[in-house]
């Protein structure tokens, strides 16, 4: 097999499905076995290797576990209405709207439930604060939000964009290949992620929940609250919930992207700010996923991020109750456990996939072997045999 096919084959069997390619070189999406968006490469694999996440490379990996801190602050949205209904505290959709409403860019350009099937989404453009907080709210199911990127956007604007790590990764190194984007969309905002489920993950999360689809009419993965409960309206108005902790961790995150299951950056290292949950923690210094008021963790990465940041801050739309920047090394892991080991057991996981002649992801060996010096040998040696086993049972 050539070296071209072999990129092709590649590039194919880890896709992220953030569509980019397809607005930039033309690229065919076609579904996969589990309705997973996925690019045709043959033919266009020297222009992917440039901008696609399939791809990891050594000067992004330049910072340790948590990705460049340049400003780090535990905060939520001093809207008590969007607090409420956000997925956690709020601070993202607080952001969208500051940027909008200093002139900072004209538009916001995300995604938002699709109105024909509120499990499936699609790409739009907030323009005013009002549209940001009707589309706030986190989407557990497929996104393609890059595919119609250069139909989306209008000559004479500027936008924010505000999509997965991956999603964020393949359009900052866009930037570069054509640096007139980087004009455009001044500011990539982003989230953590723990995966993207499949078609199928929905279908078993409506069973579970005690419907079906000729029954449904809608759902809220999170928000209204928080975590808040996932929330199923049927036709005839009557309204289902599960907790979160199930929802995700029973149903939707059992069956995601292949790339998800091997990700190095649910922590949206690319981006110029990124917001995530910061859980209380329970009497055992675990996170509690019981219900409380929204916080989250607000990580500024670059001088624009941090810009923005002091911005929405300075303007009362955020309410920050720590600077938790000179913490970061030492304790966040302890709120966000779950990407700490990711990134920290990804080696041993490389390992059981090259011992069992499945290929890897390509990552540098050099900062796989940074990350696992976090972790200790137990729970290498516990993702290693997890690992394997799933192999075996052919969920890998």
């Amino acid at each position: 097999m050539s070296s071209e096919k072999k990129d092709a084959k590649y590039i194919e069997q880890y896709c992220a499905g953030c569509g980019l390619c397809h607005s930039l070189y033309g690229c065919e999406l076609k579904a996969d076995a589990k309705g997973f968006p996925t690019v045709v490469a043959e033919g266009k694999e020297e222009e992917l290797k440039k901008i696609c996440p399939v791809f990891y490379y050594a000067d992004e990996a330049a910072h340790d576990v948590w990705g460049a801190v340049l400003k780090a602050l535990v905060g939520y949205s001093s809207d008590a209405d969007v607090r409420y209904k956000a997925a956690s505290g709020g601070a993202l959709t607080e952001l969208c709207i500051y940027l909008l409403e200093s002139g900072k860019v004209n538009g916001i350009l995300h995604t938002t439930y699709d109105p024909k099937d509120a499990t499936k989404t699609i790409s739009c453009v907030s323009y005013s604060a009002q549209e940001v907080r009707d589309r706030c709210g986190s989407r557990y199911s497929i996104s393609v939000p890059l595919y119609e990127l250069k139909k989306l956007m209008k000559d004479g604007e500027t936008y924010a964009f505000v999509g997965k790590p991956c999603d964020v990764m393949a359009l900052r190194r866009a930037m570069v290949v054509e640096p007139a984007l980087r004009e455009k969309i001044p500011y990539l905002l982003s989230f953590f992620c723990a995966g993207e489920p499949s078609v199928q993950a929905q279908e078993d999360l409506l069973k579970a929940i005690g419907t079906n689809r000729e029954r449904f009419a809608g759902i809220t993965y999170r928000g209204n609250g928080w975590p808040g409960y996932t929330t199923v309206t049927e036709q005839d108005g009557n309204v289902l919930t599960m907790e979160y902790k199930n929802a995700w961790g029973k149903h939707l995150g059992r069956d995601i992207r292949n790339l998800c299951r091997f990700c190095l950056d649910g922590t949206g290292d690319a981006a110029d700010i990124v917001c995530a949950d910061f859980w209380y923690l329970g009497q055992d210094g675990k996170p509690d996923f019981s219900e409380h008021e929204g916080r989250n963790i607000i990580i500024a990465r670059t001088r624009a991020g941090v810009a923005a940041l002091d911005g929405a801050v300075e303007s009362k739309r955020l309410t920050i109750t720590e600077d938790f920047t000179s913490k970061m090394d030492m304790e966040f892991q302890l709120y966000q456990p779950a990407q700490y080991k990711r990134k920290g057991t990804m080696r041993s996981m490389v390992r059981a996939m090259k011992l069992c002649r499945r290929k890897p992801p390509k990552y540098s060996k050099t900062y796989l072997k940074k990350y696992a010096s976090h972790m200790d040998g137990k729970a290498k040696r516990q993702f290693f045999v997890g690992t394997v086993k799933r192999i075996l049972k052919g969920k890998i």
